[in-house]
Formats: C-alpha cells, structure tokens, sequence
C-alpha cells in the first residue's frame, strides 16, 4: 500500500503493520506470546485497533482497556483454539471443504471467546471482525460499509453479514460462484499477499463508503 497524495504516513497501512509482525515466519506462534515478545505483541494489536476506530465509540475499549488486556486477548488469539483458527485458509470454509463443520465450530467458540475477556467491553461484530482481519487476514471486518455493501450488491444472501463460521461459507461461496478477478497485492516491506478477504474488505468498504456519500449528497439537495 503506498502513501496516499500528501500523506507519508496513511492510516490504512496499520492493517500492514500487525499482518507482517503476526505472518514473520522467523517467530514461533509461541514466540509471539512468550515473555521476551507479549509487550510488542499487545502493543501492536492495541495500536492497529485504535488506528482503526475501535478505541471510539460504543466499544468501551478506550475506558475500560489497558496494555494487559491486550496482552490476554494475545495469548487467546495464539495458542489453543486460537491457532485452531489462525492456521486455516479461507479456502477452508468453503463449500465440501474437509473437516468443515468443525472448521466452523472452531472459528465460533474463538468468537465467542472473545467475549469472555472483558465484560466492561462491547464484543461488537465490528471490534471481532477487526482484530480477526488484523491478526488472521482471513475474515472481511463487518463494519457498516462492509455490510452496507453487502445488502446492496448480494441481497438476501444468508450469512453474508453475520461473524460466524457459516458467515465466512457464506462467503467463501459467493467467490466461487461470481468467480471474481481479485487483484494482487503484497505488503510493502516483506511482500506478503494480501488473502482474498483482505481484497474483499478492501473493495467493499470503499463501495459502502460511496454509497454512503451518495445518499448524503441526495438528502442534502
């Protein structure tokens, strides 16, 4: 992702940031919790969240949230069921992909998990999706662009919007069908491709965001 015009330091490259520090093959999963590592680790996850909108609004994490819950949510996300999930594909969830059902059940229990950690912070959709897309790359984030997108362009398609298992099906299934040409891209310093999710994320948050626009500039006539 390259600066945009005038601006050396684009918020959007934080996605890139968290992805290459979590996918650096030189670091064990073990080695992204261990005790030498926990800090960085946290501390990437708290900034891309809060470069992301999620330390605003009705999440709570801006009030109720310090460097160690970040931590928990770190050794939740990279050991145990965590890794269950981190180390699968989106090709995973597909339709008649193995071991799908518990595929799903995985991705489910981490979510709800998540809700476990805090009860001083609004689990949303939106915060999930977020630190999934952060840290795994494979889960669009369900904000409301995204969804907005979604209910304009594939109406009435089951899942399509829900975080959960047979949401990223629903998902995984809509691509094989429409058959997409998904463009490429890699990070800027160690060239890692971006998963079809993140491209996904990408170009229907701006549709969601144009849409968004037209209807204000409609109402405002």
């Amino acid at each position: 992702m390259k600066p945009g015009d005038g601006n050396e330091y684009p918020r959007l490259k934080a996605w890139e940031f968290i992805y290459e520090y979590i996918w650096n093959d030189e670091r064990s999963w073990q080695d992204l919790i261990g005790r030498e590592q926990i800090d960085t680790t946290a501390l990437h996850i708290g900034f891309y969240l809060a470069n992301w909108g999620m330390f605003r609004g009705s999440s709570g994490l801006l009030q109720n949230s310090n460097l160690d819950l970040m931590k928990t949510l770190a050794r939740l996300l990279f050991s145990g069921r965590g890794l269950d999930v981190l180390e699968l594909g989106l090709d995973d969830f597909a339709s008649g992909a193995p071991g799908l059902k518990e595929n799903q059940q995985n991705l489910d229990a981490l979510l709800q998990s998540l809700e476990a950690l805090s009860s001083n912070v609004s689990w949303t959709t939106t915060l999930k999706t977020k630190i999934l897309m952060g840290v795994w790359g494979q889960f669009p984030a369900l904000d409301r662009f995204y969804v907005a997108a979604c209910r304009d362009l594939f109406p009435r398609r089951a899942f399509i919007t829900t975080a959960s298992g047979k949401g990223l099906t629903a998902l995984a299934t809509l691509l094989e069908e429409q058959s997409f040409e998904i463009p490429s891209f890699s990070t800027a310093t160690r060239g890692l491709p971006y998963p079809t999710a993140r491209v996904i994320d990408m170009a229907l948050f701006e549709y969601g965001l144009q849409l968004g626009n037209a209807r204000v500039a409609f109402i405002a006539k």
